[in-house]
């Protein structure tokens, strides 16, 4: 079975502090176990390496056994013997979620019968599988690469499947830019935890990210496009101001004429640093125009609704 890529709409980093999040499974890019072909007297480096890093996975997993109750770790061990790989075209360090589609893909196998239980419990076991690859993880990820249906999350707790997105697609087109630079989750996670420390920044992201990120997903599953956009350029400029080290420096400019013009508004994609940028655009031919202008690398999402 392959596990898809994701794109978290809105929400990131306020997710980790209780904000609504939005979030959609990108089919482009996805991940799935296989075993090496018996002939072959020599594995390939990808296939060595994916299984050396699922052995030291497998090794965490046992030494902290306590948490991970809900995976037989023991048919882990015997098909990673085997020779088990992931075999994954989802970009690493891309904001698309490599590890969550992985996460997802070792929940699926591995579960054992009273781990499948609700969603809320589904998703918060996932969030202890993802969180040996970066430190503190929502879950996100690994949960809409196992559900692979667009999913609201209102708060940290409960994933609501049944969102309706297609006025959005049928009004916007969206964009993935590629910042051929590799981002680092666990990196900027800790940044933006212990930066939360700093009552200034506590504040602003409490008193303004957080309300800008629920009131635009709210206008978004509305319809009420008007207000969605004014919204959507106030959190572009937030993050602009306030998520530098979450920005490629290269991108920077592009952050700023999107919001001047109106062609089309930035953000970044999951936790950004590297990897891709998401642009919104409700005019695609003016989004285009600039993008090609600019010679940057970038790739419609096509969303199946």
């Amino acid at each position: 079975m392959d596990y898809p890529a994701k794109i978290i709409l809105f929400g990131e980093y306020g997710i980790l502090l209780n904000s609504n999040a939005l979030a959609i499974p990108y089919l482009r890019f996805s991940g799935r176990f296989r075993f090496p072909d018996s002939l072959k007297r020599h594995y390939s480096q990808h296939e060595s390496e994916s299984n050396s890093a699922m052995t030291k996975l497998n090794h965490y997993f046992k030494d902290h056994s306590e948490d991970f109750e809900f995976l037989d770790i023991q048919q882990f061990e015997s098909d990673l013997a085997l020779g088990m790989y992931f075999d994954s075209s989802i970009p690493s360090g891309s904001g698309l979620g490599s590890s969550g589609a992985l996460s997802a893909a070792i929940y699926d196998r591995y579960a054992v019968n009273g781990a499948l239980k609700d969603l809320p419990t589904i998703k918060s076991n996932l969030a202890a599988i993802e969180s040996c690859f970066h430190g503190v993880s929502s879950g996100i990820d690994p949960f809409i690469s196992w559900i692979r249906k667009p999913v609201l999350f209102r708060n940290m707790k409960d994933p609501d499947t049944t969102v309706d997105l297609s006025p959005f697609f049928n009004t916007y087109t969206l964009f993935l830019i590629n910042s051929h630079s590799p981002g680092n989750t666990g990196a900027l996670v800790n940044y933006f935890m212990e930066k939360y420390q700093e009552s200034g920044f506590r504040e602003l992201i409490d008193l303004e990210y957080i309300p800008v990120i629920n009131q635009t997903i709210n206008a978004l599953l509305a319809s009420d496009f008007t207000t969605f956009e004014i919204l959507l350029t106030s959190y572009s400029k937030l993050q602009l101001a306030h998520f530098r080290p979450m920005i490629p420096e290269k991108m920077i400019e592009h952050f700023n004429y999107g919001i001047e013009s109106g062609y089309f508004y930035l953000k970044i994609c999951g936790s950004g640093g590297g990897g891709y940028i998401l642009g919104i655009s409700r005019d695609r031919s003016k989004a285009e125009n600039y993008f090609n202008l600019n010679q940057l690398d970038y790739t419609v999402v096509e969303q199946r609704i």
